[in-house]
């Protein structure tokens, strides 16, 4: 009887055996901080546009941004085209994610 090998492992044949003696990695959570809609007001502010202009730039409609500023969770792709527009604010990035936008500081916002 001939032997079958695979020629790629199974995720399964990877996996560690035994007992792991390392710390479980701890993600932190998908949920977007209770002062998004701050930071988000913040945002817009920074750029110097009005909201039509900051909906045109994100590529979403202006009332997506008025329902993000009563709570809503932007989806996937409209927070990467926020995080886009943000890099290219002056202190953007550091508004959206809630840090100080003076250079260097990494104290949340409160």
């Amino acid at each position: 009887m001939k032997t079958m090998h695979r020629i790629f492992p199974t995720p399964l044949d990877d996996r560690p055996r035994g007992r792991i003696d390392h710390a479980p990695v701890l993600y932190r959570s998908g949920v977007l901080p209770e002062d998004f809609p701050q930071r988000l007001v913040a945002l817009k502010e920074a750029s110097g546009l009005s909201w039509n202009g900051l909906a045109e730039a994100i590529g979403v409609d202006v009332k997506q941004l008025r329902r993000w500023r009563k709570g809503a969770e932007p989806c996937g792709g409209a927070m990467l085209s926020l995080v886009d527009l943000a890099l290219t604010i002056p202190g953007g990035i550091q508004v959206l994610l809630g840090y100080s936008p003076a250079a260097g500081e990494r104290r949340r916002m409160i």
